[in-house]
């Protein structure tokens, strides 16, 4: 199988006015809508913590063709090199410093979730049984290898973003090779809910980043950060990450959200299998005036959507993008939060209700302050802790009335959330540290 590429939908774009359009085509019922997740983690050397190299008889290229062989996958190559693998609906991909990402098809049940990560830790451990002396990490970044010392996975994709986001921020290439994360991805029923939801989701990300805080070492000690990660991201590139104020308003729209995406720099697009590099043109002029020969298609629309990082975006659905890496156990905490809020409408109102009369400021030095501070980060004057608790103990009530109709409660997840987070009043990352004192490293591994 060779790489996709996005062009794979040629068709001219001939105006603005038909991106208006675009994300409607993908709303779903009540009944249809699902729960997606896609889980980052490193593999390590096991005595050193190093990172894998991609390359050589131990590298994850190497590993990931011998779980093709072990567990029916089909290997995805570009220019022969191993750069994902695919079995039915099941991704396995790479991402830039050969982080390894579990794409699952979505389902509708956490319980459902919770069994693709135990089947993919499975199949994760039997590499190590295959590939002795290596291991894998579930945290938010890589806490041993300096960026330079991690071997990039040869994609044109990624060398045309290190190009154009190196010279967007100090910090991007440490973005791209050493963090990690879990993104959870939800349906839509319509422009107005979408919007709705997509406003919730964004009024929270900063709370959520402080609760399920996990990158708090680098280079083998601590590194001053709760969640580097977070950290990293605001200096990676202002275009096209972080907060989103404008779409905390009321009254938004799929076209507002189009008109964003217009705006934007373009990295790059793909002709013949041959990746074009686009210099920083605005899809909007891309779109207006053509580059060269090229004229924009609807390939080149869905492929920049996949070079825009804020804390959440729309794809075919709403994805959140804003956790560490989690413990395993938490894995499916996360999903389990967001759905107790996301498919709810009376829970998204009252969650609002308590992020709503934050000023803009006080939103984006919250979340200059969580980096370093977590929970114990203050929105005003409201502790993270205090709001953290109170969100969970909604998205709980959300998931015990989701219950109701579907017959499966879900709320134990938060339970977990609860233990080993809220009732403590620690981020993962603090408790992470106090293990790390002890000398316990290896609980770091899945």
């Amino acid at each position: 199988m060779s790489t996709l590429t996005g062009e794979q939908e040629s068709r001219l774009l001939e105006s603005e006015v038909e991106l208006y359009a675009y994300f409607q085509r993908f709303a779903k019922t009540s009944q249809e809508r699902r729960v997606g997740i896609e889980c980052e983690f490193f593999g390590v050397d096991r005595d050193s913590g190093e990172a894998l190299a991609y390359s050589g008889p131990c590298g994850i290229e190497a590993i990931l063709r011998r779980l093709a062989e072990t567990f029916c996958y089909e290997p995805v190559l570009e220019d022969g090199h191993v750069i994902a693998l695919k079995r039915q609906d099941t991704w396995i991909t790479l991402e830039p410093g050969a982080q390894v990402e579990l794409s699952a098809p979505p389902v509708r049940t956490i319980y459902e979730i919770e069994e693709q990560l135990a089947n993919f830790r499975f199949e994760l451990r039997e590499m190590e049984a295959e590939f002795p002396g290596i291991a894998w990490l579930s945290v938010g970044s890589h806490p041993f290898s300096p960026v330079d010392r991690i071997e990039w996975v040869p994609k044109k994709r990624y060398s045309l973003m290190a190009q154009y986001l190196g010279s967007r921020g100090r910090l991007a290439h440490e973005m791209m090779k050493a963090t990690a994360t879990n993104q959870v991805s939800f349906d839509f029923q319509d422009e107005s809910s979408a919007l709705d939801q997509f406003r919730v989701i964004m009024g929270i990300s900063s709370i959520t980043s402080a609760l399920f805080a996990h990158s708090p070492i680098s280079l083998g000690k601590p590194n001053g950060f709760l969640t580097r990660r977070v950290y990293v991201w605001q200096d990676t590139d202002p275009d096209r990450s972080g907060l989103l104020p404008d779409f905390l308003n009321g009254g938004r729209s799929f076209r507002d959200y189009v008109e964003y995406l217009l705006e934007m720099p373009m990295i790059f697009i793909v002709r013949g299998q041959k990746w074009v590099a686009m210099e920083g043109l605005s899809f909007r002029k891309f779109l207006c005036e053509g580059k060269g020969v090229f004229r924009a298609t609807w390939g080149d629309f869905e492929l920049h959507l996949s070079t825009v990082f804020p804390e959440v975006r729309f794809k075919q659905y709403l994805e959140i993008r804003g956790v560490d890496a989690q413990p395993f156990q938490l894995i499916p905490s996360v999903s389990a939060f967001w759905k107790g809020i996301v498919y709810d409408e009376e829970i998204r109102k009252k969650v609002w209700g308590l992020v709503a009369p934050f000023t803009p400021t006080e939103r984006l030095e919250f979340h200059r302050q969580v980096p370093q501070k977590g929970l114990k980060a203050f929105l005003g004057k409201t502790p993270a802790l205090e709001l953290a608790r109170e969100i969970t103990r909604l998205s709980k009530e959300g998931l015990k009335r989701q219950a109701g109709s579907a017959g499966v409660d879900e709320s134990f997840y938060l339970e977990r959330l609860e233990d080993e987070i809220l009732k403590p009043g620690q981020t993962p990352a603090e408790t992470l540290l106090e293990r790390w004192a002890k000398g316990r490293h290896e609980n770091l591994r899945l």
